[in-house]
Protein backbone atom coordinates (compact mmCIF):
# COMPACT_ATOMS: atom_id res chain seq x y z
CA UNK A 1 0.00 0.00 0.00
CA UNK A 2 1.39 3.68 -0.89
CA UNK A 3 2.06 6.19 2.23
CA UNK A 4 0.18 8.92 1.84
CA UNK A 5 2.21 11.85 0.79
CA UNK A 6 2.86 14.59 3.75
CA UNK A 7 2.70 18.33 2.14
CA UNK A 8 5.95 20.47 3.25
CA UNK A 9 5.89 24.15 3.83
CA UNK A 10 8.87 26.30 4.46
CA UNK A 11 8.33 28.86 7.67
CA UNK A 12 8.92 32.29 6.96
CA UNK A 13 10.61 33.14 10.48
CA UNK A 14 12.68 30.31 11.37
CA UNK A 15 13.47 28.90 6.98
CA UNK A 16 12.63 25.28 8.34
CA UNK A 17 10.41 22.73 6.04
CA UNK A 18 7.95 21.43 8.03
CA UNK A 19 4.77 19.37 7.63
CA UNK A 20 1.72 22.14 6.63
CA UNK A 21 -0.36 21.12 9.49
CA UNK A 22 2.07 21.98 12.15
CA UNK A 23 2.41 25.40 10.46
CA UNK A 24 -0.18 28.36 10.88
CA UNK A 25 -1.18 30.22 7.44
CA UNK A 26 -1.27 33.91 7.39
CA UNK A 27 -3.60 35.24 4.27
CA UNK A 28 -3.48 38.27 2.82
CA UNK A 29 -7.21 38.76 1.79
CA UNK A 30 -8.16 40.52 -1.52
CA UNK A 31 -8.51 43.86 -2.38
CA UNK A 32 -12.52 45.11 -2.44
CA UNK A 33 -13.06 46.59 -5.75
CA UNK A 34 -16.15 48.01 -7.15
CA UNK A 35 -18.72 48.22 -10.21
CA UNK A 36 -16.40 50.88 -11.82
CA UNK A 37 -13.19 48.78 -11.10
CA UNK A 38 -11.59 50.72 -8.51
CA UNK A 39 -9.91 49.51 -5.09
CA UNK A 40 -12.59 50.63 -2.25
CA UNK A 41 -10.64 48.70 0.79
CA UNK A 42 -7.43 47.14 1.22
CA UNK A 43 -7.00 43.01 1.68
CA UNK A 44 -6.77 42.54 5.53
CA UNK A 45 -3.78 40.06 7.12
CA UNK A 46 -5.72 37.52 8.44
CA UNK A 47 -4.50 34.34 10.44
CA UNK A 48 -6.14 30.73 8.29
CA UNK A 49 -6.41 28.19 10.92
CA UNK A 50 -8.39 26.10 8.04
CA UNK A 51 -6.06 26.79 5.22
CA UNK A 52 -8.77 27.69 2.89
CA UNK A 53 -9.38 31.63 2.99
CA UNK A 54 -8.48 32.96 -0.54
CA UNK A 55 -5.45 35.47 -1.12
CA UNK A 56 -1.89 34.99 -0.92
CA UNK A 57 -0.48 33.15 2.34
CA UNK A 58 2.47 32.98 4.14
CA UNK A 59 2.95 30.19 6.67
CA UNK A 60 4.77 30.63 10.41
CA UNK A 61 5.55 27.63 12.93
CA UNK A 62 4.08 28.43 16.96
CA UNK A 63 7.17 28.89 17.85
CA UNK A 64 8.22 32.25 19.43
CA UNK A 65 11.62 32.30 19.00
Amino acid sequence: MKQKKIPLRKCTGCNEMKPKKELIRIVKLPDAVDENGEITAKGNIELDFTGKKPGRGAYICNCEE
